[in-house]
């Protein structure tokens, strides 16, 4: 059901914005605007029928956030700086996930494509962290948030004391950081950050959709996961271990799953950073294709 705070509705998309669908705001002011048009396609079909839209803003570059951005060809296109290559050029937008070429790469690029509706795309305005967005009585701070992915932003409403976190969802899965410029040390640090946020009302892209009051719970539970998948990983490493044998314990999806080449890329992605955090820290160490705690 839509849920409206002032000029700002949320639409929420299927099954609670679980993937492949998100939850998409619209901005009802002087200046229309709708911020990851990825949820409910009739809701969003019937606003861009009924409503002259004049900027269109995505998050980040994932493909569960820009579904349905062809709905609204016309709108200026505000995006991150550090995201925009990636909706400019599929090919850098490839890059990013981390697909090297090959079968798998043609098949993403295809699913990309065809079921996700991607289009090359200029960004109007290249977003960057502290930008005021002013649509008439609304106004939206943008927080730059990386880590999930380079250019991934937060937008807070302070008229309605309404925080927007996108892909910062607080789920009970955790983070994700899976894609090839993803970075576990930089979600940690935004989560920190978020948190200071003088909000009332949290706006999350997936599952847990509209939440009120303190958020300190939520989200301490949700940067646990990414020590509990650490310490999971450094156990493992009492043998040498290599990333493909680590990637099939599961450890950050807890079970196979299918389509399992779709999620075996999320596990070898999430784990290799995880690997790399360790190696910083001084946790862990490499030698050839095997890793080893130390």
């Amino acid at each position: 059901m839509k849920q409206t705070f002032g000029s700002l509705t949320v639409i929420p998309g299927p099954k609670n914005g679980k993937y492949p669908f998100c939850n998409a705001i619209y901005i009802d002011d002087e200046i229309q605007a709708v911020i990851d048009p990825a949820s409910d396609k009739a809701a969003l079909e019937q606003l861009a029928e009924n409503k002259t839209i004049d900027v269109l803003i995505n998050s980040h570059y994932h493909e569960d956030h820009f579904t349905y951005n062809y709905l609204f060809p016309d709108a200026d296109f505000y995006v991150h700086a550090d995201d925009a290559p990636c909706f400019q050029s599929i090919e850098r937008l490839m890059k990013a996930y981390g697909f090297a070429e090959g079968p798998e790469s043609d098949a993403w690029r295809d699913i990309l494509i065809n079921s996700f509706n991607y289009q090359e795309r200029v960004p109007a305005k290249q977003l960057q962290d502290g930008d005021i967005l002013d649509f008439g009585k609304t106004r939206l701070q943008v927080i730059h948030t990386p880590g999930h992915t380079p250019g991934h932003c937060a937008f807070f409403c302070e008229s309605e004391n309404l925080l927007f976190l996108g892909d910062i969802d607080l789920t009970p899965f955790g983070p994700w950081y899976g894609d090839a410029v993803s970075d576990i040390a930089q979600t940690i640090d935004s989560v920190h950050r978020l948190m200071d946020i003088p909000a009332e009302v949290f706006v999350t892209s997936h599952n847990m959709g509209i939440v009120t009051g303190d958020i300190t719970d939520l989200a301490k539970a949700y940067l646990d996961v990414i020590y509990e998948r650490e310490e999971k990983i450094i156990n493992f490493l009492s043998a040498p271990r290599t990333l493909e044998e680590i990637a099939e314990q599961w450890f950050i999806y807890k079970k196979p799953r299918e389509p399992r080449e779709f999620f075996m890329f999320g596990e070898r992605g999430m784990v290799q950073k995880h690997l790399d955090y360790l190696i910083q820290q001084g946790r862990a160490a490499r030698s050839g294709d095997h890793y080893y705690r130390v």
